[in-house]
């Protein structure tokens, strides 16, 4: 049985059993065949965009004895698959990107046809919580890990919610916050805005914007602080 790195142990805690599983940038195929060996799904979509990427997933299947339960594509996204899955993983993309694939697939299939979708997102995780809030997805996981990186982790399924302008920025479950690698999150995230307003060269509107925002952050800071430290 292959060894996950943290963050992908953490990915692999949030993948449910179900029928057909798509694995959107399989890259070295890890995610894949954890889902197999561990029967997680009858069948996965392993799809990577780099035929150099999806070639060691393909190797990888195969030395396990696991590439007959896999359906192997080189493209862009999930717009060109046939298949319908029950649960998408996109992990390891810009927030941006990852939504791109979303939309793409939704110019093919309505996305309710997903039930869920776990995501990791490197950046942009707020345009990612927006675009899920606006088309019919709960967040149900939203936490932060450390692994090298602090790294954001995002589970939804179909389901109505609205999240306010607060829980887009800083999380949409609450019981996340209190964590060590959440309070690391957000001591960068107040050094990114201090950073920005040194070189903004008294720009009004980006002060005024960026000073906001560092108030919403330093506020939050100090609640987590209270309940952890």
């Amino acid at each position: 049985m292959i060894k996950l790195s943290p963050r992908l142990t953490a990915i692999a805690g949030l993948i449910e059993p179900c029928s057909l599983f798509a694995d959107v940038g399989c890259d070295h195929g890890y995610m894949s065949l954890y889902v197999l060996e561990n029967w997680k799904a009858n069948r996965v979509l392993c799809i990577d965009i780099s035929l150099k990427c999806l070639e060691k997933t393909i190797k990888l299947l195969k030395k396990n004895q696991a590439e007959d339960q896999a359906i192997f594509y080189n493209c862009d996204g999930l717009k060109s698959i046939r298949q319908v899955p029950d649960e998408v993983l996109i992990a390891g993309m810009g927030g941006t990107e990852i939504i791109n694939i979303l939309e793409d697939y939704s110019r093919v299939r309505d996305l309710s046809t997903i039930e869920t979708l776990i995501i990791q997102p490197m950046r942009d995780e707020y345009a990612v919580r927006r675009f899920l809030n606006a088309n019919g997805f709960k967040i149900v996981v939203d936490h932060v890990i450390k692994d090298k990186k602090i790294y954001h982790l995002i589970k939804a399924k179909r389901g109505a919610q609205n999240l306010d302008e607060f829980h887009l920025m800083f999380g949409a479950v609450e019981a996340s916050y209190f964590t060590k690698d959440y309070l690391l999150w957000l001591r960068e995230y107040e050094s990114k805005c201090q950073r920005i307003l040194e070189n903004a060269n008294k720009i009004l509107a980006v002060n005024k914007s960026v000073k906001g925002t560092l108030n919403l952050i330093q506020n939050q800071i100090k609640t987590v602080e209270e309940r952890i430290c």
